[in-house]
C-alpha cells in the first residue's frame, strides 16, 4: 500500500465528482453564485451537508491511514485512531440520511479533497494536531453553526443529528490534544512543528465562510483559553470563520 496514497487514487463510485475547491469557487463566481454555501436557502444547506458528508468520508479514510502509517505508535494511540474510523463511518451514514432528508443525492455537488491533503502529514504528532485539532476543531465550529440554523428554521432532524455527531467530534479533538502532548513529550521542536502544521490548517480553509468559534466545544476538546482567544482574534483578521 502506498504511503501516503494520492488523493486522486481514493476509491469512489462513479456518482462522485471530484474537483479542487478553488476551481469550484471560481466556476460559481463566473455564474454569479455565492462561491461557498451561505446557508441562506434550502439548496445552500443541502450543499453544506453534502460537503460535510464527503469530509466525513475522507476523515474515515484519514484515520484508517493513520492506523496503518504508524505501526510503532503506542497501542492506545492506534486504538483511538481505530475508534475514530468507526465514528467517522457512522457520521457518513448520518449525513447520507440528512442528504436524503433534504432531497439531495450523492454527487449533486463536487467533492473537494482538501481534507485528505491535510491528513497526509508524515509525523504522527503533526497529523493529530492538523486533523484532530485543526480540522475536527473547525468541524465543531461548523456543526455548532448548523445546529443553530436548524433551530432557527425549525428542523429537529438536522438539529438532533448534527448534535449527535458533534459529541463525537469533541471526543476526536480531545484525542488530538492528548496525543499531541503525549507524542511530543520531551521534544519541544517536534511539538513546535506539529503546532505550526495545525495553524496552517486554518490558512488552507480560508474560504470566506462566516463561522464563529464554538468556544465551549473547543474547551471540551482540550483547547486552552489562550488558544481559543488566538482563534477568536484570527477571525477578526481573516474570513476563514
Amino acid at each position: 500500500m502506498d504511503r501516503p496514497i494520492a488523493y486522486d487514487k481514493l476509491a469512489r463510485e462513479d456518482r462522485f465528482v471530484r474537483m479542487r475547491a478553488r476551481d469550484v469557487a471560481e466556476l460559481k463566481v463566473e455564474q454569479r453564485l455565492p462561491p461557498f454555501p451561505d446557508l441562506a436557502s434550502h439548496e445552500s444547506i443541502r450543499e453544506r451537508v453534502h460537503g460535510i458528508m464527503v469530509g466525513e468520508l475522507q476523515a474515515m479514510e484519514g484515520a484508517g491511514r493513520t492506523v496503518y502509517d504508524f505501526p510503532d505508535a503506542p497501542w492506545e494511540f492506534t486504538m483511538d485512531m481505530a475508534r475514530q474510523v468507526w465514528d467517522e463511518s457512522r457520521h457518513v451514514e448520518t449525513y447520507l440520511g440528512l442528504l436524503e432528508h433534504l432531497g439531495g443525492r450523492v454527487g449533486e455537488f463536487p467533492e473537494s479533497t482538501i481534507l485528505w491533503r491535510c491528513a497526509c502529514a508524515e509525523d504522527a504528532a503533526a497529523r493529530v494536531a492538523g486533523v484532530n485539532r485543526g480540522l475536527e476543531g473547525l468541524a465543531c465550529d461548523v456543526f455548532n453553526q448548523l445546529i443553530h440554523i436548524a433551530q432557527k428554521i425549525g428542523d429537529p432532524i438536522i438539529e438532533k443529528s448534527v448534535d449527535y455527531v458533534l459529541a463525537d467530534e469533541i471526543t476526536h479533538v480531545r484525542m488530538g490534544s492528548r496525543w499531541l502532548n503525549e507524542l511530543t513529550r520531551g521534544d519541544p521542536e517536534r511539538r513546535r512543528k506539529a503546532i505550526e502544521f495545525q495553524e496552517t490548517i486554518d490558512e488552507r480553509f480560508n474560504l470566506g465562510v462566516p463561522i464563529s468559534i464554538a468556544k465551549q466545544a473547543r474547551k471540551l476538546g482540550g483547547f486552552t483559553d489562550e488558544e481559543i482567544e488566538r482563534l477568536v482574534k484570527s477571525t477578526q483578521r481573516s474570513q476563514v470563520y
